[in-house]
């Protein structure tokens, strides 16, 4: 059995390798070549969550377990901590053991670097984000590596997130020009693609439809029936909208309250796996703009620990457990 901490994994693979272990998921799920429950809540008391999150596909099968401990920053321990057990589907072998955070935060971001790929204009060239925590960082990360990006904006209300993820974006990407944007005006206007991670409840952009023309949006951090990211203007300008898993119609507000209002219609939400299979163009409409919203699954967890656990066999990346 291999273990492989959180420094090990991100040397495992490039963010190309990641990005295409998550489109092959994609392929996956349409063809429903998967056995994927719904994640399991188990209450531990004083508002503390166990979360269990499985899945099988193939000859692997992954179970993700995450733990969400509010009160743990008076002991100054994570709130969120997970870990990854990747296992043969054939004898139910544990076959390895894995940082959790950090296959979570190289997934979601490797789903919005593909959404990126296929969606984002060739010729786009800067990226504005809304929302600098660690999730913020694997959607740029994943971001320049998809499209040829000279420019970064960042906005956060905790001006210390963005000042710290300013001067870690400058180190790892130093032929990038990294800014504070003061406003959230200000980072759209000079973004060709916009990318938000927040915990907002409430749309963070202005209601004003002109500020989207010709972006590609992506909404990584609405997750509830009542949250949302974008306000409804967006939707104005859009001809279709694009979701990793069609549950997003369900789950995530930013789906759910265009829907609702007539804004959006159920034939106008394509999941981009089905859109990559088709080789299409995207439809940008009009006002060439594009939306995609991910909500993620397990089956994207077992893409990306399958794919570590194997460029880490073959690299000897790890430690072997007897």
């Amino acid at each position: 059995m291999l273990y492989l901490n959180s420094r090990e994994i991100m040397s495992a693979v490039s963010c190309g390798q990641m990005m295409d272990a998550v489109e092959q998921a994609m392929e996956i799920y349409e063809d429903k070549k998967y056995t994927m429950p719904e994640r399991m809540h188990v209450p531990c008391g004083d508002g503390n969550i166990l979360l269990l999150m499985p899945c099988i596909a193939g000859d692997y099968m992954v179970t993700k377990m995450l733990t969400l401990y509010p009160e743990n920053r008076q002991f100054e321990k994570p709130v969120i901590q997970a870990t990854v057990m990747l296992a043969d589907s054939r004898t139910g072998t544990v076959l390895a053991i894995m940082d959790g955070g950090t296959i979570t935060a190289m997934r979601t971001g490797a789903v919005g670097g593909s959404s990126i790929r296929h969606l984002a204009r060739a010729e786009a060239q800067s990226i504005g984000l809304v929302g600098c925590g660690v999730q913020g960082f694997y959607q740029l990360k994943f971001g320049c590596d998809a499209r040829d990006i000279r420019k970064i904006a960042l906005f956060d209300k905790n001006v210390e997130s963005s000042a710290a993820l300013s001067a870690k974006l400058q180190s790892d990407f130093p032929e990038i020009k990294v800014t504070i944007a003061e406003t959230i005006e200000g980072l759209i206007d000079h973004s060709d693609i916009v990318i938000t991670t927040t915990t907002a409840r409430s749309p963070v952009f202005p209601d004003r439809p002109e500020i989207f023309a010709g972006k590609h949006c992506i909404a990584v951090g609405s997750f509830e029936p009542d949250v949302r990211e974008y306000p409804d203007a967006l939707f104005t300008q859009t001809s279709a909208v694009w979701v990793d898993i069609d549950y997003a119609k369900e789950e995530s507000g930013e789906i759910l309250a265009p829907l609702a209002k007539g804004l959006l219609r159920d034939e106008q939400i394509i999941t981009l796996g089905q859109f990559i299979r088709s080789g299409e163009k995207p439809d940008r409409g009009e006002n060439g703009t594009t939306f995609f919203k991910t909500v993620g699954m397990a089956l994207f967890d077992l893409a990306a620990a399958r794919l570590i656990y194997e460029c880490s066999k073959e690299r000897c990346i790890g430690t072997v457990l007897d």
